[in-house]
């Protein structure tokens, strides 16, 4: 076990992760990661009868380094020499889990550091930092993430390319595009995406397949065809011609247009 450290005769509080109560479950629009400490207190009445818990969560690296994952912070209310079990949550959206997943070889690890207040202690409140290591089993990791069904999806973002980027005036057009759908300018969206879509045919140097037979089209070309699918689609906002006239298109077909968009240009990017 760590220990969190105080001044004076205060005592120490030991602290260490309990196995296997690392949980993740669904929450409103992101997932919450639970965690429950084992805290040992002293006997000394010199701490007061509050410990104020502040937590940040990490990643650990391959390179050595870690990634900060998320912070939680608890107020134990406690008795001298007793041992509280306390449970942390922290809220993690897809794209951590996701980006945890991609760095993840076998079971996956986890480093929470903790840091002790005690508003009523005699003497200095705070101490010492204490990092606990922890680590889930993979199959039961595995089967965690099974469990958080469609909650856990692709989240795409738009690049942000450098300004030297040609990609750079396409990302510009999708971000309009999302600002426009957050006032439900549905066709407007669209447009703007089409917008994009021009700039990538323009300058992503995709060749177009012409008359080929299908198993003769290279990689390259299939980009192409993709993209021109999209304009295609993007195209019907116009409403000019008689397939798309009268169809009204939904916000969520807005969105995907521009994700995939998105998606193409980080090709490019």
């Amino acid at each position: 076990m760590n220990e969190l450290r105080f001044d004076g005769d205060v005592g120490v509080f030991a602290v260490n992760v309990r196995e296997s109560s690392v949980f993740i479950h669904q929450a409103l629009g992101t997932h919450s990661l639970e965690m429950q400490l084992e805290v040992v207190v002293p006997q000394s009445g010199d701490a007061g009868r509050i410990l104020q818990l502040e937590t940040d969560l990490f990643a650990p690296r391959s390179n050595a380094g870690r990634a900060w994952l998320g912070s939680a912070a608890h107020t134990l209310a406690f008795t001298p020499g007793s041992v509280q079990r306390p449970t942390l949550r922290f809220l993690l959206t897809g794209a951590q889990i996701l980006a945890l997943e991609e760095q993840r070889l076998g079971d996956l690890r986890l480093e929470v550091e903790v840091r002790g207040v005690l508003p009523q202690a005699v003497g200095h409140p705070g101490g010492s930092p204490a990092t606990e290591h922890t680590t889930v089993a993979e199959s039961r990791w595995r089967q965690q993430l099974a469990g958080l069904g469609r909650s856990l999806g692709v989240e795409m973002t738009i690049p942000f390319p450098g300004d030297e980027q040609p990609s750079r005036e396409a990302a510009d057009f999708l971000r309009e595009a999302q600002r426009q759908i957050g006032g439900n300018e549905i066709d407007a969206a669209m447009l703007q995406t089409r917008k994009a879509l021009e700039i990538i045919r323009k300058t992503s140097g995709w060749n177009w397949p012409g008359k080929k037979d299908k198993g003769q089209i290279t990689a390259e070309e299939r980009w192409a065809l993709v993209r021109a699918a999209l304009e295609d689609q993007a195209s019907g906002a116009m409403h000019t011609d008689p397939g798309t006239r009268d169809h009204t298109y939904s916000r969520a077909e807005a969105e995907v247009l521009i994700a995939a968009t998105a998606a193409l240009l980080r090709l490019l990017s």
